[in-house]
């Protein structure tokens, strides 16, 4: 199996990070840290619920943005292959489940939209982006793929960027999940 490493360094990459924050880099071989964050109906999900497979952990900084749009778009387009192959979606935003559940009606999206809307799971995962565009210190998801193995929960596969507008590389992705 590829694995691969990607990360885009940034040079204010560290500028305005809470000093409080106990996050660590997760890398490919680490155990996926557990979490639960509530869908668009206000269930929970729980990482660890998911025992066979795959699962993709797509972080995304913003519901209704035009890059997330795309970004989600094109996982729900690809769900139905991926559902073959014992492989679950969860996209990951610190929008409310309100404003996620709007998005996902209005796109159709077919795989369960986590809202994050106290920053922890951004913050174990290390992948906080401390301004979004002119919004100073308003935290959001960097954009950002994880995949953890069910069976073991370890990390797979990892991409991080620092820039809000540039999609994953879907068919690395797909690769790593084949």
């Amino acid at each position: 199996m590829l694995i691969a490493y990607y990360y885009n360094m940034s040079s204010n990459q560290n500028n305005n990070l809470n000093s409080k924050t106990t996050s660590k880099n997760i890398n490919i071989g680490d155990e996926a840290p557990d979490f639960e964050l509530l869908d668009t109906n206000q269930e929970v999900h729980r990482l660890s619920a998911n025992k066979e497979g795959l699962t993709i952990l797509a972080f995304f900084p913003a519901a209704g943005s035009p890059v997330c749009t795309i970004e989600m778009c094109s996982f729900r387009d690809t769900l139905n292959s991926l559902k073959k192959e014992n492989i679950n979606i969860l996209g990951i935003s610190v929008d409310s489940p309100f404003a996620n559940k709007v998005f996902a009606e209005h796109h159709k999206l077919n795989f369960p939209v986590l809202s994050d809307y106290n920053r922890e799971v951004i913050e174990q995962y290390n992948v906080v982006m401390p301004s979004l565009g002119k919004l100073k210190d308003f935290k959001v998801a960097k954009r950002s793929i994880f995949v953890v193995n069910n069976n073991n929960h370890k990390v797979v596969y990892k991409w991080v960027t620092d820039n809000p507008l540039i999609e994953p590389n879907y068919k690395e992705i797909k690769t790593i999940i084949s």
